[in-house]
């Protein structure tokens, strides 16, 4: 009897479901992380806009930038963490 193979033809199937891929990962050259998907670069972006808006709100208070500050270099790597523990 034909037995059917289950994956056979899942590469070309749209609707197959794709490997998760970490959305930040080691750079190829020099040193530390840098955004792999479009969710990295998107989480980025909005830090970006994060720090500008903290720059330009802050008017010189310490507590507000060391705020900023905090979030801006935890944030990354909380999201990191997430994605490993998948």
């Amino acid at each position: 009897m034909h037995e059917e193979d289950p994956l056979a033809g899942t590469e070309n199937d749209p609707f197959a479901p794709r490997p998760k891929r970490p959305w930040f990962g080691r750079k190829p050259y020099g040193y530390g992380y840098g955004p792999r998907t479009w969710q990295g670069w998107l989480v980025t972006l909005v830090l970006v806009i994060f720090a500008m808006s903290m720059a330009a709100v802050s008017g010189g208070n310490g507590a507000l930038i060391a705020i900023g500050l905090l979030t801006l270099v935890i944030a990354p790597f909380v999201i990191m963490a997430v994605q490993q523990r998948r």
